[in-house]
C-alpha cells in the first residue's frame, strides 16, 4: 500500500490561501469573460458542505458551482479521492471522497497543478460517473491505487489516474448508445364517451 503522511490542517489551508486568488480569478475570467462575479466561498456554510468553494455568477441569472483542488507537486495524473476520511472496513464514520460523491452540488472540479501552470476542468458528474465505470479496473494498477494519505486518526484513499485515462473515460461518458433499434409503437386514441371528443391515449402493452 502506497503511504504519504498529511496533515490535514496544513493541506487545506495551503489549498485555500488567498495568493492564488488572482490565478484563480484569471483562470475563470478566460474560461467566462462574461461573468460578473467570480463568487469564493470560504466561509463554513451549506455551500462549503456541498462542496462548492467558488460560484460564477452572470448578468442573466445563470451560475456554475466550482469546487476547486490543488496538487503542489508536478504530477502528471489527477488525484481521485475515493475515500476522504477512513477509520476502517465498515466503519460508520467513513467519508466518501469527492470522487464519488453524488450529494455534491457542484458543476465543475477546477484541478489545479500551480507548477506545472494546469488547470483541468473536469465537469463533475460525467467525472464521477467515469469513476465508477472504470474503478475496478483502476484498482487493478498498483501504481495509481491504493494512494494513501495518512491524517490525523483517520486516513484518506485515492485513486492517482493518468489525465490521458481520464480524460478518455470522461469522454466515453459522453457518447452513450441511444435506442435499442426496436419502433416503439404509438399510442391510439379512445374515445371515453361516446359522441364526445375526449379521447384517452392507451398504450399497448396497457390494454
Amino acid at each position: 500500500m502506497n503511504s504519504v503522511v498529511h496533515n490535514f490542517v496544513t493541506s487545506l489551508a495551503w489549498s485555500n490561501q488567498m495568493s492564488d486568488e488572482g490565478a484563480w480569478v484569471e483562470f475563470y475570467r478566460h474560461i467566462w469573460p462574461e461573468a460578473l462575479q467570480l463568487l469564493r466561498i470560504d466561509s463554513k456554510s451549506q455551500w462549503q458542505a456541498w462542496g462548492v468553494d467558488r460560484m460564477v455568477l452572470f448578468p442573466n441569472g445563470k451560475q456554475i458551482t466550482v469546487d476547486e483542488k490543488k496538487r503542489n507537486t508536478r504530477y502528471t495524473d489527477v488525484l481521485l479521492e475515493e475515500v476522504s476520511v477512513y477509520y476502517g472496513p465498515n466503519d460508520p464514520k467513513n467519508k466518501v471522497g469527492w470522487s464519488l460523491d453524488a450529494a455534491k452540488r457542484i458543476d465543475y472540479v477546477a484541478y489545479a497543478i500551480p507548477l506545472a501552470n494546469i488547470c483541468y476542468l473536469l465537469p463533475f458528474e460525467l467525472t464521477r460517473l467515469a469513476y465508477v465505470a472504470h474503478k475496478e479496473a483502476w484498482h487493478r494498477t498498483a501504481a495509481w491505487y491504493p494512494k494513501v494519505a495518512q491524517n490525523d486518526g483517520y486516513k484518506t484513499i485515492n485513486c492517482a489516474v493518468p489525465w490521458p485515462i481520464l480524460k478518455a473515460a470522461v469522454a466515453e461518458q459522453m457518447h452513450r448508445h441511444f435506442g435499442d433499434g426496436v419502433a416503439c409503437p404509438l399510442p391510439k386514441p379512445e374515445v371515453v364517451v361516446a359522441g364526445s371528443k375526449q379521447a384517452v391515449f392507451v398504450w399497448p402493452e396497457d390494454r
